[in-house]
């Protein structure tokens, strides 16, 4: 390799061109400059030489080879494709602004939509019909489920600054904001244009309100906020380039306070050509300015959106140069790189290709050694640390999942047929009211015995024992409520009374028999338990002899309880199928069969064993 430097010694200028470097020069250097200009030399080769090493050093020597000419060729390029260039930034410019308000229309027409369901709603639609401005329990009730609906629908946007409902029969409003109010004057005013005129959009200062009344007379109405939506413009447009006003898209009329309007959007309403549907420009003085209408029919108003022609495309210029020196760069690298990676990185990529490949497998126990350069080392030793946390993070997933399951599960043992509490307790409101106090003392002791059984679901397991007490005590207090169209049986072979299972694993099975078999049938029914041995098996039944299950409704059953997800029905069902096969010790799961004689059965079977339980 040659060579070209100069260097000045003794005030006098030596020009030294195409040395070879071999030890002849630095011989020739030694006797004509001496030992300075050889160390000198020597450590221009050494700074060369660790440069080289340097993996940053290749990748600058690498870029500034290709980096000159290839710049030349990319500028031409952009200089050629200069007005192209321009022209697409200003279309984007405008775009821009069409877009933002776009979004302000799309979401005040989502409202408009969810003013039209008010209409249908039906807590809003009883409440409207019942209301005559007396308060009892019924209609309190009726009040609550009505002002609560509405209260959601206003929040629904932020652009909603009140929903209120009108109640014919007191003439009264229901308000999101105020609950019960009298009418005042500017619904009174709206609501007889509505009538009248069939108007449904109406104004005043910074607040539009619309109207509907749906094909059952209920009518509601929604008030928003002008100052809402243009905060939210403002928020869009942080350099401030864009201002706006607001007009009904039918009279042309301005909305909002008069106050609010610019001197110059004064003036640009009085010249906005209300025919036309496209972008217009207006002079205003010495400056030009782009407008734009941006509405829909439905939204009742427009948007009329307008800028400097100046401040827009002030920056068009200064983007357009950045955005070609990042081109110049974007250009370069892939070429680069290229070379580069497959000259120099290839061993260490190899390394890192096959621990990433081990890590789709899902192993993680692949260590990268740190003998590469020192950019690779870092790469190999944040890889170490990944897959180190990746299996600390997997093993807290497990552990949260598990938690989460457990947290499930005990969510829904409190939630288990709370309507049997319920009934349970007006029951014995009605045998104290006919002095039936025996029947109150039996009702008090199974209460009693059920829930101090039902204190044994926060463990993870039960014993038999205590689980056939608690669907005893379970099937006579619903004997209790039913009478005598309520029979049952429980059956246990000696001996497995000791044996532990997971808790609440039959109560679901003998609810389901009442509720979809007993409740529907007209005739006395038969709930039968029956647990057996079976080797290293307990085999668990539950069967009715209702006969209203049809075989269809058992296919459809099979198919709910093997959802991963937790149906709307047959959720008792679905929660034991789950936690069945998910405790390990039942394959199978359940077992769902019809008899010929009408019998329908649910089994299931469940290793045995001897858990410590409280």
């Amino acid at each position: 390799m040659h060579v070209l430097f100069s260097f000045i010694y003794q005030n006098n200028s030596v020009a030294v061109k195409n040395l070879d470097m071999d030890g002849q020069n630095l011989l020739y250097m030694y006797n004509k400059f001496g030992t300075s200009a050889i160390k000198h030399r020597r450590s221009q080769m050494n700074w060369f030489k660790n440069v080289k090493k340097s993996l940053l050093g290749r990748l600058v020597l690498s870029i500034m080879i290709i980096w000159i000419p290839f710049t030349v060729l990319v500028f031409g390029g952009l200089v050629i494709l200069s007005s192209h260039l321009t022209k697409e930034t200003i279309n984007n410019q405008t775009d821009k602004v069409k877009y933002y308000s776009a979004i302000i229309n799309a979401d005040i027409e989502r409202v408009m939509q969810s003013m039209y369901q008010m209409c249908g709603n039906k807590a809003i639609v009883e409440f409207t019909t019942h209301w005559r401005g007396q308060v009892d329990y019924e209609s309190y009730l009726s009040y609550v489920e009505a002002y609560n609906t509405i209260k959601e629908y206003r929040n629904i946007s932020m652009y909603i600054d009140d929903v209120f409902l009108y109640l014919p029969q007191s003439g009264e409003i229901l308000s999101a904001n105020s609950s019960i109010i009298p009418i005042d004057d500017i619904f009174l005013t709206m609501k007889e244009s509505f009538e009248k005129d069939g108007v449904s959009f109406f104004h005043n200062n910074d607040a539009l309100y619309y109207l509907s009344q749906g094909s059952n007379q209920v009518m509601v109405g929604i008030k928003i906020s002008l100052l809402d939506i243009r905060y939210t413009l403002r928020g869009y447009d942080s350099e401030g380039s864009y201002d706006y006003f607001f007009v009904d898209s039918e009279t042309k009329e301005l909305l909002g306070r008069p106050e609010s309007l610019s001197e110059t959007g004064k003036q640009i309403y009085k010249r906005i050509d209300w025919e036309s549907n496209e972008s217009q420009e207006q002079a205003i003085g010495r400056n030009k300015y782009l407008i734009y209408r941006i509405g829909s029919s439905a939204n009742k108003f427009l948007i009329i959106v307008y800028m400097n022609r100046a401040d827009a495309y002030r920056t068009i210029y200064t983007l357009y140069w950045a955005w070609a020196a990042t081109s110049v760069v974007l250009l370069l690298m892939p070429v680069f790189l290229t070379i580069v990676i497959k000259r120099i990185i290839n061993r260490p990529m190899e390394k890192l290709s096959r621990a990433m490949q081990m890590v789709e497998q899902e192993k993680y126990n692949c260590k990268l050694e740190l003998n590469e350069s020192k950019e690779f080392n870092y790469v190999f030793e944040q890889y170490n640390r990944m897959t180190e946390k990746v299996r600390n993070l997997i093993q807290e997933v497990l552990e949260k999942q598990l938690q989460v399951e457990q947290a499930r599960y005990k969510e829904l043992q409190m939630q288990i047929n709370p309507h049997f509490l319920f009934n349970s307790l007006y029951m014995g409101y009605h045998m104290a009211k006919s002095d039936d106090c025996e029947a109150v003392g039996d009702l008090c002791m199974y209460l009693g015995d059920y829930f101090s059984v039902l204190t044994f679901a926060s463990n993870d397991f039960i014993s038999v024992d205590n689980e056939l007490k608690f669907i005893n005590t379970y099937l006579k207090l619903n004997q209790m409520r039913f009478g005598q169209k309520l029979n049952f049986r429980i059956a246990m072979e000696e001996g497995l009374g000791e044996y532990t299972i997971p808790p609440l694993l039959l109560q679901p099975l003998i609810e389901n028999s009442i509720m979809h078999g007993m409740e529907k049938c007209t005739h006395p029914c038969m709930i039968t338990v029956e647990i057996h041995e079976n080797n290293d098996e307990l085999d668990f039944t539950v069967a009715d002899d209702s006969g209203v299950i049809t075989q269809d409704t058992i296919d459809k059953i099979r198919d709910i309880i093997c959802l991963d997800k937790m149906p709307e029905t047959y959720f008792g069902l679905w929660n034991i199928q789950n936690r069945l096969l998910r405790n390990g010790d039942c394959r199978k799961g359940l077992v769902l069969e019809k008899e010929d004689n009408g019998i329908f059965r649910v089994s299931f079977s469940i290793a045995k064993r001897r858990e410590r339980y409280v």
